[in-house]
């Protein structure tokens, strides 16, 4: 998987760096930190954060057995697929590494799109309240995007 700043170093390839790409590098290292800073803010919250969506899962929706505590954790894990793209500033990472296998494998094993993006809606509400304001801002495209994919996969067909 080549990300922007790798097509940029290949195009470039022993010449100097055009204004347009320049501008796009310097851009990203300017918000370096910041999603650096996410990084840790989301491994420290991963624990807590496991444990909490379960419980919300569990007192919204009682009648939902798919909302178990090992897939509050594999959701809140899945979060640093969304973390490596917003790290990378490359959502196509984030298709390839996550969002495609969900696709194909959510059908697969006849579970309803829709309750993991209910799962992830309330991991959505978890987060804005435990990430700080710039982390939040950073994260949030990304895992919009991520739950906007969930949308458009078609609900498992039941055989007759």
């Amino acid at each position: 998987m080549n990300t922007w700043l790798t097509d940029i170093i290949r195009r470039t390839n022993e010449r100097a760096f055009s204004e347009t790409d320049l501008a796009r590098i310097m851009a990203y290292y300017a918000r370096l930190p910041i999603r650096l800073k996410l990084g840790e803010e989301l491994e420290k919250q991963e624990p807590t954060l496991a444990r909490k969506l379960h419980e919300e899962l569990a007192r919204r929706f009682p009648d939902r057995p798919l909302y178990t505590r090992p897939l509050a954790q594999d959701l809140v894990e899945s979060l640093r697929h969304v973390n490596l793209a917003v790290l990378a500033d490359d959502t196509k990472l984030l298709k390839l590494r996550w969002t495609d296998h969900l696709a194909r494998l959510l059908p697969a094993l006849g579970v309803e799109p829709l309750e993991v993006r209910d799962a992830y809606l309330v991991l959505r509400e978890l987060l804005e309240t435990r990430l700080t304001g710039s982390a939040w801002e950073a994260f949030r495209p990304a895992f919009d995007e991520m739950t906007e994919a969930l949308s458009t996969i078609p609900a498992p067909t039941l055989a007759v």
